[in-house]
């Protein structure tokens, strides 16, 4: 889907705070990680697919950990150094990006925002959260995309309803990620966990609503507007 790079909207995110320290779940070969440029940069990956110590030698800013997030969070972050903007784009499961959010709302600082990636699947092949069951529809059915959104798109739905100290926006004018930041909401849904936690992809299209869709631009706009 075209639209604006992760690259960009990290960048745009960073531009809001002084001297900004950044952190990246799910790296892979690095190209946003790459990209942007921050006062202090940390990766974490459980298996980059690039060379560290060359990165480390061309960034000597950034900071790189071979561990799974839950490992990070769990025994390595320092919750008295925390992060103004933190990127999840991890494994694309509602649970481990649930888990992701709520570890990652422990090492923000109070204005920080989170920004979660692939909430938007693209068709009902993306959906899928079972990757080998998703490559294994992809051949039968010949889809050329090689887009995978797994089922993250569920945990919008869990943040509406759940996490009513959230205010959030997914970018309209990008393939669709989900902007978090803290400012309480003043009503929240009525929803199950376990319809959440099933919600089929047409939901996705049905109830439009909950993405709460908007255009970068005016995301940017209401980030600058908070007291």
């Amino acid at each position: 889907m075209p639209g604006l790079k992760r690259a960009e909207v990290v960048q745009g995110l960073l531009a809001l705070f002084d001297q900004p320290r950044y952190l990246e779940i799910g790296v892979a070969r690095g190209i946003t990680f790459h990209a942007v440029t921050a006062a202090h940069k940390v990766a974490v990956d459980p298996k980059f697919r690039f060379n560290i110590d060359e990165a480390r030698s061309a960034d000597p800013r950034a900071v790189y950990h071979p561990v799974t997030s839950d490992e990070y969070f769990g025994a390595i972050a320092d919750p008295e150094i925390p992060f103004d903007v933190i990127n999840l784009d991890g494994l694309h499961t509602v649970e481990q990006t649930l888990r992701d959010f709520t570890n990652a709302l422990a090492f923000l600082t109070p204005a920080g925002v989170i920004l979660i990636d692939d909430v938007v699947p693209s068709s009902y092949v993306a959906s899928l959260r079972d990757l080998k069951r998703y490559r294994m529809l992809r051949e039968a059915l010949q889809v050329q995309s090689t887009e995978w959104m797994g089922d993250v798109y569920r945990l919008v739905f869990f943040i509406e309803t759940f996490c009513q100290q959230i205010s959030y926006r997914t970018i309209a004018d990008n393939h669709g990620q989900l902007v978090a930041w803290r400012k309480r909401r003043p009503m929240v849904p009525e929803r199950r966990i376990e319809d959440i936690g099933c919600l089929p992809y047409e939901e996705v299209v049905l109830q439009k609503s909950a993405f709460r869709f908007a255009s970068f631009a005016d995301i940017i706009g209401e980030l600058k507007q908070r007291g």
